[in-house]
């Protein structure tokens, strides 16, 4: 009998060990205010994250800044984040979906009202370097197209790390310590009073695109290759087009979120069901 009753309670414990969920970490940026942070996950979470992972995966959230949130999805971890941009060296070290979660309107120039000029024509940030203007950027973000131009040490270029660094910007910026930020406008929408808002004036980036991706990312391990296997599965489903639809109509002006939703269509194959 002591034989029979070890045997159910190792049966026992081997079927919970293998029923046992691996632990996925979810990681999201402390780029604005905590409450706007913790409200932008859970949105995520709810709607795309927990009806594709949360069969498979023991689904953690944490926040932490940018630079934080680059290394462990670098590393060995198991973790995902909900809104990357791709660039070909943060490639070689993460994956990412095959179709973007969101399309951002691209970052603009921005500057005190008497340091920049107001128009509609777009303004080259190689050329304001190169007459000797000062930017500012956070150091552990990709600016794409600019990234080579700002590295280059013959420029005056103050980086930023560290907690809520978009924020320091604009304090330089405002101090007058710098000239020129580049940035998206819900960044500063979140971390400049309207006051001061009203200050700044922005323009067009020459060396930009007119929309920019963010893609769910992991980290390239077992988990996080079975993580974005789910999520792309997820990406094709009618629920998943709803979300792209309400996500980019609620943020955007009606003419970029009905150019954004054309893209979708056009070149990854998202299709959109009328209201």
């Amino acid at each position: 009998m002591r034989l029979i009753g070890f045997i159910v309670i190792l049966f026992t414990l081997n079927t919970a060990t293998a029923t046992e969920k691996p632990k996925l970490t979810i990681l999201s940026h402390a780029y604005f205010a905590n409450e706007f942070d913790k409200n932008s996950v859970n949105r995520h979470l709810n709607a795309v994250i927990k009806p594709a992972l949360a069969d498979e995966f023991d689904i953690d959230v944490e926040i932490t800044n940018h630079a934080r949130l680059l290394k462990r999805l670098s590393g060995n971890e198991a973790s995902c984040t909900y809104n990357a941009i791709k660039t070909q060296n943060r490639s070689k070290t993460m994956i990412f979906s095959t179709i973007p979660t969101y399309m951002h309107v691209q970052r603009r120039l921005y500057a005190l009202k008497s340091t920049l000029k107001s128009g509609s024509e777009p303004v080259s940030v190689t050329e304001l370097l190169k007459s000797k203007a000062s930017f500012g950027i956070v150091g552990s973000t990709s600016y794409r197209e600019l990234d080579s131009i700002f590295a280059d040490k013959k420029f005056n270029v103050a980086t930023i790390y560290g907690e809520n660094a978009f924020l320091q910007l604009s304090r330089l910026l405002f101090s007058k310590r710098i000239d020129y930020i580049v940035a998206y406008k819900q960044t500063l929408d979140v971390h400049i009073p309207a006051h001061e808002l009203n200050q700044l004036t922005s323009r067009r980036i020459a060396e930009y695109p007119e929309f920019i991706n963010g893609f769910f990312t992991c980290s390239k391990n077992t988990e996080g290759y079975r993580a974005m296997s789910l999520i792309n599965d997820y990406m094709q489903k009618v629920e998943m087009a709803a979300y792209i639809k309400e996500l980019h109509q609620q943020m955007n002006d009606p003419s970029d979120a009905e150019a954004m939703l054309e893209i979708y269509t056009n070149e990854y194959g998202i299709l959109f069901q009328n209201d």
